[in-house]
């Protein structure tokens, strides 16, 4: 079975994420597959967009393959840990350029590598069943896939907030940080796709006039609108250690609350978050994805990445032992070491 479905129907590209027994999580080989048509669908004037969906009707795509990544720990010979992220990140920057419109379906879970595939086009179309999240640092990893980017983005620091505590967000939330341009009842996702498959030839604009018909952003009350100033105050810091002291001398039920969160994911992980956005909102996603490289890599060589995955995925156990155990003696030193040029190996 492919792990990708490419169809035609009229002028739209038809993608589908073809391994729902994981979620659809993503591959070298799926990625490879879609960065080899993008440019020529790019170029093709039979083709006026391409729509991005996971089979079945669970998930768009839960993230990157990082348990393959986990299994070639010990093999010398691999290069898997370089090729899958440079490729992946490649593909990111390239449905930045998309011209035409690149169209997401979310409704499901869409996660990491999956929003990697689909806040960078044009269109994202959220439903009842969406559930988003960047959870990275539980993993020993961080928000990459151009994270830097759009989560640096959001107001009131609501980003980092994200980012360090890896919080799932339902449909409401997840158009109220702009993950998704339209949220439609389940029966109009529908209906509005098969309006937008049915046209010859169209554009952004087309799709944009079509998809808001049935946008029902404005009628949701997304609870990080609530929690906005508070996120504000305890997140908007120059580095983890200031938002662990912040949320410490709060001393409230909501504070006490994060830092239960956060007490659980890779010290090291949330370090280098901190710091990657506090940079990424004055650099454009090009640069984004390269210093976001830089950090995969260095994380490639360190104990987190590997402890998190095993601990969280593959013994599932999730007991993770983080070297330093915790934010009190992770080093400033550390944390800057994953921002160090990598030479011949850069991504772009």
């Amino acid at each position: 079975m492919k792990d990708i479905l490419i169809d035609k129907y009229n002028s739209t590209i038809i993608l589908t994420l073809n391994r729902e027994r994981v979620l659809n999580a993503l591959n070298l080989n799926m990625v490879r597959m879609i960065a080899e048509n993008i440019s020529k669908w790019n170029d093709d004037d039979s083709i006026s967009a391409v729509l991005l969906k996971g089979a079945g009707n669970k998930a768009f795509c839960a993230g990157g393959d990082i348990v393959s990544v986990y299994h070639e720990k010990n093999n010398k010979k691999s290069t898997l840990s370089y090729d899958f992220f440079r490729e992946e990140y490649l593909l990111n920057y390239e449905i930045s350029k998309f011209k035409k419109p690149w169209i997401s379906l979310l409704n499901g879970i869409a996660m990491g590598g999956g929003l990697g595939l689909s806040v960078h086009g044009s269109h994202r179309i959220l439903g009842s069943k969406t559930i988003t999240a960047m959870p990275e640092t539980a993993i020993g990893l961080f928000p990459d896939v151009g994270g830097g980017y759009f989560l640096s983005r959001i107001n009131h620091s609501i980003g980092t907030y994200l980012a360090l505590t890896g919080k799932t967000l339902d449909a409401d939330n997840s158009a109220y940080v702009k993950i998704g341009t339209h949220l439609l009842e389940d029966d109009m996702i529908e209906e509005s796709i098969k309006k937008i498959l049915d046209l010859k030839k169209y554009g952004r604009d087309e799709v944009n006039n079509l998809l808001d018909m049935y946008d029902i952003k404005n009628k949701t009350s997304p609870s990080l609108k609530k929690e906005a100033d508070i996120i504000s105050k305890h997140f908007n810091k120059n580095n983890i250690f200031d938002i662990f002291k912040s949320l410490e001398e709060e001393n409230s039920q909501w504070s006490k609350e994060q830092l239960d969160i956060l007490e659980k994911k890779s010290p090291t992980s949330m370090g280098v978050a901190t710091k990657q956005l506090n940079i990424s909102n004055k650099l454009n996603l090009k640069d984004c994805l390269s210093m976001e490289f830089r950090i995969c890599q260095s994380m490639m060589a360190k104990h987190d990445f590997y402890e998190g995955v095993r601990a969280n995925l593959v013994d599932k156990d999730r007991n993770p032992k983080w070297h330093p155990k915790n934010v009190h003696e992770l080093d400033m030193n550390l944390i800057e070491s994953h921002f160090k040029h990598l030479k011949e190996k850069e991504l772009f």
